[in-house]
């Protein structure tokens, strides 16, 4: 009766995790970070100050399809890398992970099904978050990737995005699933999350980017972000054109009190759908744009074109400055 228990109990695991139930699977598919070992022997405890995790942490990621789950306390890493059908799991905002010098915590590339979910990133950058400069130094890096899931993650102080995702995969996945990220606080970061040239059919939703120097950047085409709080920024949302960019959607997002630019739409040659959203404060400005469609919406915040007018602004609600 136990060993049919525990059959069972692996077979439900590894269908959450999306593995077929003939797949391979550990007898032990859930594991503690506190486990596994560094190269110089150690164990990571999240209170040693200064020591670099990251050996220990690929090690526990490396032991198979499963669950990795990490404490609470502060552990220092570099480029790490989650296998596919391995989902990482911290003790929320109690699991920090320190990135080190301008390396991303997470590098992501070319892996497919992983999951990462509550925690922090913490990046390394110092000093007030409207001085932030791009050195690069991403929080996490996803290139290449689809089929993932990050969920109930706060990144921040970043001197480059806290969220950097590019060049999603998504003819080897059907043009459907590039990826989705949910309950995402990016904070104090040059850019609180990029999605960069061909970062594309992404499912985004219940993003909170605040106090960024730009919030949100959309540079990729086929981007869904929904329910979202772009606030307290520079710059909240900003859309500029690359390879194959814009023709999206953002829908029902909240964006508000931002210093500069509510919306900065610059050289948007494809279109973007933009409804239900809420603009107060800041200006929305479309330079030099074609097929930008705001609708449905409520509008308190300067309105400034720039170029041949194809854009629209229909049904929505106007409160004057």
């Amino acid at each position: 009766m136990r060993w049919t228990a525990g059959l069972c109990g692996c077979l439900i695991v590894a269908c959450l995790l999306g593995l077929q139930p003939n797949a391979t699977v550990p007898v032990t598919v859930e594991r503690m970070l506190a486990d596994f070992q560094n190269e110089d022997g150690t164990k990571p405890d999240g209170r040693t100050a200064g020591r670099d995790d990251s050996s220990a942490l690929q090690n526990a990621l490396n032991a198979g399809p499963g669950i990795v789950r990490i404490g609470p306390g502060t552990y220092r890493i570099r480029a790490v890398t989650i296998p596919s059908n391995v989902m990482v799991i911290g003790a929320g905002p109690a699991t920090v992970l320190q990135a080190i010098d301008v390396q991303p915590v997470f590098l992501q590339q070319k892996v497919t099904a992983w999951r990462l979910r509550d925690l922090t990133i913490e990046g390394a950058a110092t000093g007030e978050w409207q001085k932030r400069t791009d050195r690069a130094a991403h929080g996490m890096v996803i290139e290449a990737c689809w089929g993932y899931e990050v969920s109930g993650v706060t990144i921040r102080n970043c001197d480059g995005a806290g969220l950097q995702s590019t060049r999603t995969n998504n003819q080897s996945s059907g043009f459907t699933d590039g990826g989705m990220l949910t309950r995402i606080t990016a904070r104090e970061n040059f850019i609180g999350i990029r999605f960069d040239t061909r970062a594309e059919y992404i499912t985004a939703s219940h993003l909170h980017c605040h106090h960024n120097v730009t919030g949100l950047l959309i540079h990729a085409g086929n981007t869904n972000i929904a329910s979202s709080n772009i606030g307290e920024n520079i710059d909240g949302l900003v859309i500029a054109d690359h390879e194959n960019g814009s023709h999206g959607s953002v829908t029902g997002c909240l964006v508000n009190h931002n210093q500069r630019y509510a919306l900065w739409a610059r050289y948007v040659e494809n279109g973007m759908a933009i409804s239900n959203c809420c603009f107060f404060y800041g200006t929305i400005r479309l330079e030099k744009c074609c097929g930008v469609n705001i609708t449905s919406g409520l509008i308190s915040a300067a309105i400034a074109t720039e170029g041949a007018d194809c854009n629209s602004f229909t049904g929505n609600h106007i409160i004057p400055l």
